[in-house]
């Protein structure tokens, strides 16, 4: 009898080892299930925010920006002046704004702008109107090269390009970045003068061949006057961006 019970007893106890242990498999399976998938949860938004950090990192900022970062391409090719079809571009006009500013400050001080000229206008009013106006007159000539026979040759082409990129180089990036200056615009301004000059000169030496007052003053006033004739035959216009810039404010 004790035998029986005893064995009874070994079975229940056998029956109750099992349910446990099966409880207890039961839960371990669980919580691997639960792991694996609050890992894969876990891995999405970790994939996003990297995927976030990789787009900042590439994308352009204003606070990540230095001296050597490019100036925007399609900024710097905008056409601030068109005399005809020739176009007088930013990369341009942002060498003669910072000239222009180097020039006036060291003449007058940092802070010339608003210096009242004799005939009631700001200096930065006098210096955006002779900027433009030299802008425009040198189109101008330079679209007269042909017709007087002149041009630049490779050296001189090579002449302009090699004195741009020392100009860039005195003054270093960051002031290059800070103007948005560029060795192109210096060569391209640089070329526009010298060509200019070679129109001016052709042009008075025929004025000198028929005039009655061959002295330098005579010959230039007759040149004035033509230059105003061949102006008035030019469509000359202008991109908004030219209204909105002030001398003096650039940097």
């Amino acid at each position: 009898m004790a035998k029986k019970k005893n064995k009874t007893g070994l079975i229940v106890l056998l029956i109750i080892c099992g349910i446990v242990i099966g409880v207890i498999a039961s839960v371990i399976v669980m919580t691997l299930l639960n792991k694996n998938g609050a890992g894969v949860k876990e891995t999405q938004p970790s994939t996003k925010q990297e995927t976030v950090a990789e787009s900042q990192s590439t994308g352009e900022t204003f606070d990540d920006s230095t001296a050597n970062d490019p100036i925007p391409t399609d900024e710097m090719n905008i056409a601030v002046i068109k005399v005809n079809d020739s176009e007088v571009t930013m990369k341009e006009v942002n060498v003669y704004l910072y000239q222009l500013r180097d020039f006036y400050t060291s003449q007058y001080g940092e802070s010339p702008w608003n210096t009242e000229m004799e005939d009631g206008r700001k200096l930065h009013e006098y210096a955006k109107e002779e900027l433009y106006n030299g802008l425009v007159r040198t189109e101008i000539l330079n679209s007269k090269a042909e017709e007087y026979g002149v041009s630049l040759s490779d050296e001189e082409k090579q002449q302009c390009a090699d004195e741009a990129k020392a100009y860039m180089d005195e003054l270093g990036a960051a002031i290059a970045q800070d103007f948005a200056l560029t060795e192109e615009g210096v060569r391209i301004k640089n070329e526009k003068q010298a060509l200019s000059t070679k129109v001016y000169n052709a042009a008075l030496e025929r004025l000198a061949e028929t005039a009655e007052d061959g002295s330098d003053e005579a010959l230039a006033r007759s040149f004035e006057e033509m230059y105003e004739s061949w102006k008035s035959e030019y469509t000359i216009t202008n991109d908004p961006i030219w209204d909105n810039i002030v001398i003096g404010s650039v940097g």
